[in-house]
């Protein structure tokens, strides 16, 4: 069984021989700590992941440069960024700052075939042998990155139009780019935008329904006709808005983070058609644990989340600049040599 027909068995509910892995996001620094490389293919290698997939959807836009020491620059759509030492830089300023200006604003192009370029690379290496797939924003991170999350938070209930219509321009933006990657060849699409923090929704769950579902309802469904699996990522505690999520067709959810609240066990419980990803603790394992420890820990969570399948082994939310490259690479050594 090879890693494309692994991932193909867990997400149709069949037996496999051992776990399958992705990751979202992996550190330039671990992978180069496990490669000597900055190259996210040689650790996808290395570590024989199942499943690969395109950068965060940030980094599928040009950026010009403001200022090269801070590490500040603007993209396309106008948002400026300062870069980190984590994959995803900071936002610290937005194009549109009143209401009346996001009827005018105008979107990059989502067929830019410089958005597809790494993604066209995967596709080459891999199709067939790994699950390949596309990480894109949603319904709710770029009005945020277009008008910023104080005037989207105050908006909701000031300029509802203003609001649905940033959202509608940043939905059909994301189908585009959608179609384009599974024209090229893509198994997966992963919609990676976050509707909780901490342990509670950045929105009501009412808001939620009004003005993000619809738009997330359409981009699922954009997928699932085209006969492409749909991964849906949300850091934070989702639990009043889970039934929601579910109901739009999604086939993987990521990644139930027990230090928000979520209960990744209960959850695949719940929902007997849904694939769970998550389940290894990126704060104090894979950061701070033993290379011992963090081999029992791999063990416990297999043998909590692996059995009946429907489960994909990942970190809690990302592998960070904190993990220990060691720990990484123990939790991938004990899930090849763990049967199910």
């Amino acid at each position: 069984m090879n890693s494309f027909e692994r991932m193909l068995a867990t997400l149709n509910k069949q037996k496999t021989d051992y776990t399958p892995s992705m990751e979202l996001m992996i550190g330039k620094t671990v992978i180069n700590a496990l490669t000597g490389t900055e190259d996210y293919m040689e650790l996808c290698d290395l570590l024989d992941l199942d499943a690969v997939v395109s950068g965060n959807p940030s980094s599928l836009y040009r950026n010009t440069i403001l200022d090269s020491e801070k590490g500040i620059f603007v993209n396309e759509w106008g948002t400026v960024r300062q870069s980190g030492k984590e994959v995803v830089s900071a936002v610290i300023d937005y194009p549109v700052k009143n209401f009346d200006d996001i009827f005018k604003y105008q979107p990059p192009d989502p067929n830019d075939d410089f958005r597809y370029e790494f993604l066209k690379q995967l596709i080459k290496r891999y199709k067939g042998k790994r699950f390949v797939g596309m990480q894109l924003h949603d319904c709710f991170n770029y009005p945020c990155y277009i008008i910023g999350m104080t005037n989207l938070f105050t908006g909701l209930y000031e300029e509802p139009e203003a609001i649905k219509h940033v959202v509608d321009i940043t939905v059909e933006h994301n189908i585009a780019m959608a179609r384009k990657a599974i024209s090229l060849g893509v198994d997966f699409i992963v919609l990676t935008d976050d509707y909780g923090g901490g342990n509670q929704l950045l929105v009501s769950p009412d808001s939620f329904r009004e003005f993000f579902l619809p738009g997330l309802q359409k981009i699922v469904q954009e997928i699932k006709n085209a006969g492409v699996y749909c991964f849906k990522h949300s850091c934070g505690n989702i639990e009043l808005i889970l039934d929601d999520l579910v109901s739009t067709g999604i086939d993987v959810l990521h990644p139930l983070d027990p230090s928000a609240g979520m209960d990744i066990k209960a959850v695949k419980e719940k929902y007997p058609d849904l694939t769970v990803m998550g389940g290894v603790d990126c704060f104090e394992p894979l950061s701070k644990y033993s290379i011992s420890e963090m081999i029992d820990e791999t063990k416990r969570v297999i043998g909590q989340l692996g059995a009946n399948g429907r489960f994909i082994i990942a970190s809690s939310n990302s592998v960070h600049s904190d993990v220990k490259p060691e720990n990484y690479l123990a939790m991938h050594y004990v899930r090849k040599n763990t049967p199910v």
